[in-house]
């Protein structure tokens, strides 16, 4: 299909990347205004894995890079320290530590961030959100703005990664992730099921044993299932169901 045509002196419209709001107010808090910006200097090998003190490395460039103004005293380390935890909670089962790579680091990292201001104090998270959203929207079209955020917006998050990039490992720490803060604030009472929806069968099956390997209770989707209203184990179900 031909690519639809702009009229001269026309503005292009905005591409998908560019609408990410969300996206930018994080890179914002970073002080930085693209990804690529905040990870150039974290792609050296080097710096994968823990040091001595189950820090990880990517951490100790990012402090000695920069300062940061939204993450004062020990705010980055503390974010660190629990994805270290949950990065050692999936790797108990396994040969080998997993180790992150920087765009995995600094998704996780993210959402720690995400997590801790949303369950903190929601009305500032969005608040903050909705200040990103005005300057976002100035010299735009109507058409290319953005709405401003609602409270209930806020419970939905989506993750886009590419194609293996270990999006599975991914959302296996981001349920861990999600749990600790839900205990942290004393909701886990507020969470009443964990639903992983597959495209079939077999891939419901595959992420089984991989929740196995990540010693995460999981079970495939049944009526009688004994994961049905305990928040805790993840149910399996295919879509077409």
């Amino acid at each position: 299909m031909p690519k639809k045509r702009t009229k001269k002196n026309e503005t292009p419209p905005l591409r998908f990347d560019e609408k990410l709001v969300l996206n930018q107010w994080m890179l914002s808090l970073f002080e930085v205004s693209s990804f690529d910006k905040l990870a150039e200097h974290l792609k050296s090998l080097d710096l994968e894995g823990l040091d001595e003190n189950n820090v990880h490395k990517f951490l100790h460039q990012m402090k000695l890079l920069w300062e940061y103004e939204e993450f004062p005293g020990d705010t980055l380390l503390g974010y660190d320290q629990n994805i270290v935890k949950h990065t050692l909670a999936l790797s108990e089962k396994r040969a080998n530590t997993l180790h992150w790579k920087y765009f995995q680091y600094l998704s996780l990292l993210f959402t720690e961030v995400y997590l801790d201001r949303f369950f903190r104090d929601p009305d500032k998270l969005l608040a903050n959100l909705n200040q990103h959203v005005t300057t976002f929207n100035e010299g735009k079209t109507t058409k290319e703005q953005i709405p401003a955020y609602e409270l209930d917006d806020l419970r939905k998050i989506a993750f886009w990664n590419a194609t293996g990039s270990g999006k599975t490992l991914l959302m296996h720490v981001n349920i861990l992730q999600y749990q600790h803060y839900l205990k942290l604030h004393g909701k886990e009472k507020s969470l009443n099921r964990i639903i992983l929806l597959t495209p079939n069968e077999g891939l419901s099956k595959q992420h089984l044993a991989e929740f196995d390997a990540s010693d995460i209770d999981a079970d495939l989707f049944s009526k009688e299932s004994r994961a049905l209203f305990s928040g805790q184990s993840v149910e399996i179900i295919e879509v077409t169901k």
